[in-house]
């Protein structure tokens, strides 16, 4: 008998044993400074005291309870998280992961509107389940089935968008930047105009906040970044540190109009993330740490345009390299990962992505500066192959 991984991932070649802030640490020693965090998990670091400290002595005092229980972190997540809140009144739904938030939101808006059709853009990523993969876009199919009606228009094309708003619509989901297909920003006046469309056709306006919520923009959320306010938003991914939590955010306007037993989760919820998510929450509202966030955006910024890189794209801690004409993006970031820098990927193969912890010091961009130099020259055109191979050098790390 054997058991085999199902052969999802294509894993690159790093033997790590233990991480420190924004520094992987290899079996042999060796420290790779990790500007991907865990793909904007790890939104205060890895090994972070305070979410240690949270973590062992929830575990000892209620690691689990059904939700047919209340408990204390409960009510300390609600008046943590409340604070990052846009104005208004807001209801919260917690699950496990973003693509069961983006579901709930999809599934309330289409039963309080009683219609059976979604807006999603071109691009657009929000999960593999069922209804979330309906309103993805991407070079991999998600899902073989689509549970309800899409309408597909261009990101950013405000034209279209308006075209398809109709009065048939239940929502319009898009992410405010659009990650996996190369940190696209939304152009001036779009989100906008997505707003007035939903408010003139009694549409739901939903912001998947996967990537680009919990501070990453310089601002708890999108929302208070673009000026724009939803109806819904919904997270995961770094709202609790490293440890699942989905979240699905509504206006009181909306939630009431949905019953609550449409929603459940046996895990969602619990005290031990709920717990991590209020630590989250309280350092984002930190006097400081939102003003760090932005320090090390620009300083990522000025750094990253340099060596084989043509264009800054994004905002705050999500941000696009994109590529100098010719150039490919695994090639360059396997050669940045032999200086000793981890970036990731996307969609685009021009587009590197830089999604570090938010606890990043300005001042280790300088490492990014240096990796982008020394590869610049290889960099002149495309290299042959996209694996990492040969020594994976080390980074200096400032203590």
């Amino acid at each position: 008998m054997t058991l085999t991984e199902w052969n999802a991932y294509v894993r690159l070649p790093l033997d790590v044993v233990r991480a420190e802030g924004d520094t992987l640490i290899l079996r042999d020693g060796r420290r790779i400074l990790d500007l991907y965090g865990g793909h904007c998990v790890l939104s205060l670091g890895a090994g972070d005291a305070t979410l240690g400290a949270t973590l062992t002595r929830q575990w000892n005092e209620l690691a689990f309870v059904t939700n047919l229980i209340d408990h204390a972190p409960r009510h300390a997540f609600l008046r943590a998280f409340e604070a990052n809140l846009p104005p208004g009144d807001w209801h919260v739904f917690c699950s496990n992961s973003g693509a069961e938030a983006n579901e709930n939101a999809l599934k309330a808006a289409l039963y309080a509107t009683g219609r059976d059709t979604v807006v999603a853009f071109s691009g657009a990523f929000h999960g593999r389940t069922a209804a979330a993969a309906a309103v993805t876009d991407t070079t991999k199919k998600a899902s073989p089935f689509t549970p309800f009606h899409v309408v597909r228009v261009p990101f950013g094309d405000v034209v279209a968008a308006r075209a398809a708003i109709t009065e048939r619509v239940a929502a319009v989901i898009l992410e405010p930047i659009q990650s996996l297909a190369g940190v696209v920003d939304p152009p001036a006046g779009f989100l906008e105009a997505l707003r007035e469309a939903c408010d003139a056709t009694g549409a739901a306006l939903i912001f998947d906040e996967v990537q680009t919520g919990n501070g990453r923009l310089g601002t708890p959320w999108a929302s208070q970044h673009f000026g724009v306010t939803p109806d819904f938003f919904t997270t995961a991914k770094g709202a609790a540190g490293g440890i699942p939590l989905g979240l699905t955010v509504a206006t009181a306007a909306w939630a009431t109009r949905v019953p609550g037993p449409l929603f459940g989760s046996t895990f969602g919820g619990g005290p031990l993330p709920l717990a991590l998510a209020a630590e989250v929450s309280r350092a984002i509202a930190a006097p400081g740490f939102l003003d760090n966030v932005r320090a090390a955006s620009a300083a990522l910024c000025e750094a990253g345009l340099r060596g084989p890189v043509a264009r800054v794209r994004g905002a705050g801690l999500l941000l696009g390299l994109e590529l100098k004409p010719g150039l490919t993006a695994k090639p360059v970031r396997d050669a940045l990962l032999r200086e000793g820098v981890l970036v990731g990927t996307c969609d685009d193969p021009s587009v590197l992505r830089l999604c570090p912890a938010l606890t990043l010091k300005p001042e280790r961009a300088a490492l990014l500066a240096a990796a982008l130099d020394a590869v610049g020259g290889s960099m002149s055109s495309p290299a042959p192959r996209s694996e990492v191979s040969g020594g994976v050098r080390s980074v200096e790390v400032a203590r």
